[in-house]
């Protein structure tokens, strides 16, 4: 492999110990209990409705989204990883116990940006310390390592919250889970300060062209766990200037899926309230099952990438999504048979999340193809954050059309939107063989 050290000051440490991922297993726990709570505390606490469910969870990602860059590039500008961790730990501990002085939806607003603009200092650094701190012929093995602790956390939350949810049955424990999760991230941080180790060399971020991240919760605020790429400052030796027409359209063309996405996502649970009366716990395990299978289906969607071609994995991700958004909007017709129905919703909702590890996995490894190998790195961080501007898109949006026009549009609009995505995205893909190596 080419020079990727920044300085010379030190050397990887071999077999160095992996004990500091139970305080990424916490944050990730604690991240999973609050990770349905939007719908449920706007809704249910505050008696507000899925406009400002659409609008709270479009502010949310827009602190995330810049905030992430920011967090990413002064990292590697200091040449520090551990400070950005417990920055992140902490920064999560303080600005959510917030929720103690939270009386209406500015409060609620406040602390929800406060709290994603400083816990993603903790989300570009996890995996170059892993990477910093072990030998190359470890990186695999223990990026896979990780990987599963991380996901593994966000499920053992939504658990955790959903037995809490039925053992306290209240709109009072809402924000009790709030606090429930700070503390936990305090108890991350602790772990961090005294397992975390600080690398003793620095990689170069853009230079780990054959890594890449990918996003296994798709959902409106939560960025994932740990991502390598971020769109950088400046420009790095060897980079061009510019994409090329092709990745500036493929580019755009995921955040147009996204938005389409999203436009599904944030009003569906309000809905499962509204129209079936679903119970807190009921949506806890609507989030768990999505998180859960699309989790399952992470290795899997590699392996259909490999072996049938991207064109057809990402097909296989995207028809059922527009076939489920288009179903669903006859279910507010549907609501007189009640339980059997939210049953199904629920299932339904369920599938969309293993279809999503076959479009992500398909996305990132589009990209890896169309681009040289000095833009990769900067092409996958263009694309995690244009993700995320997709997601503001849409949360934004929906809460409009949902509110105005109602549920059944909403999610007809959805589908039309995901269906011109398809048609966009899959003329990238001429051949079964997947997208040929152009370049930038």
């Amino acid at each position: 492999m080419e020079n990727i050290t920044k300085s010379d000051g030190g050397n990887a440490m071999p077999g160095a110990g992996s004990k500091w991922f139970a305080s990424y297993l916490l944050s990730n726990i604690a991240a999973g209990i609050i990770s349905p709570l939007i719908p449920l505390y706007i809704v249910i606490y505050l008696n507000s409705n899925v406009f400002y469910v659409g609008l709270v969870s479009s502010l949310a990602s827009a602190a995330a989204v810049p905030s992430l860059i920011f967090w990413g590039n002064l990292s590697d500008y200091a040449g520090r990883r551990k400070i950005f961790i417990l920055v992140g730990f902490f920064g999560s501990f303080l600005t959510l116990l917030q929720i103690m002085f939270v009386r209406d939806l500015s409060a609620y607003i406040l602390m929800l940006v406060s709290f994603q603009a400083i816990a993603m200092a903790a989300v570009p650094v996890s995996t170059l310390i892993i990477l910093e701190t072990r030998q190359e012929a470890e990186w695999p093995q223990v990026m896979s390592t990780f990987s599963l602790v991380s996901a593994a956390g966000t499920v053992t939350g939504l658990i955790a919250g959903s037995g809490i949810i039925v053992y306290w049955h209240s709109p009072s424990v809402l924000p009790a889970m709030y606090l429930i999760a700070s503390f936990i991230y305090l108890t991350a941080a602790i772990g961090a300060i005294a397992l975390l180790p600080e690398p003793g060399r620095k990689l170069i971020r853009a230079r780990l062209h054959n890594l890449f991240s990918y996003r296994i919760v798709e959902r409106g605020r939560h960025f994932p766990s740990y991502v390598l790429h971020v769109i950088p400052f400046g420009r790095n030796k060897g980079e061009t200037h510019a994409f090329s027409p092709t990745m500036r359209k493929y580019l755009f063309t995921t955040t147009f899926l996204m938005f389409g996405f999203q436009i599904f996502f944030v009003p569906f649970p309000v809905f499962l309230i509204d129209y079936f009366h679903a119970a807190e716990s009921q949506i806890f395990i609507l989030y768990l099952l999505n998180s859960a299978l699309s989790m399952v289906t992470f290795r899997i969607a590699g392996i259909l990438v490999r072996k049938g071609g991207i064109r057809k994995t990402i097909s296989f991700g995207i028809f059922p999504r527009i076939a489920i958004f288009s179903l669903a909007g006859i279910l507010p017709l549907l609501a007189a048979y009640g339980r059997v129905v939210l049953i199904t919703a629920i299932i339904m909702y369920g599938i969309l999340g293993a279809l999503w590890s076959l479009i992500s996995i398909s996305e990132v490894t589009s990209i890896t193809k169309l681009a040289v190998k000095a833009n990769r790195g900067k092409a996958i961080g263009y694309y995690n954050s244009l993700l995320g501007v997709g997601q503001i898109g849409g949360a934004s949006i929906s809460g409009v059309i949902a509110y105005d026009l109602g549920y059944t549009v909403d999610f007809v609009t959805a589908a039309a939107v995901v269906l011109i995505g398809a048609y966009m995205i899959l003329r990238f893909y001429p051949e079964n063989r997947g997208v040929p190596a152009l370049k930038t």
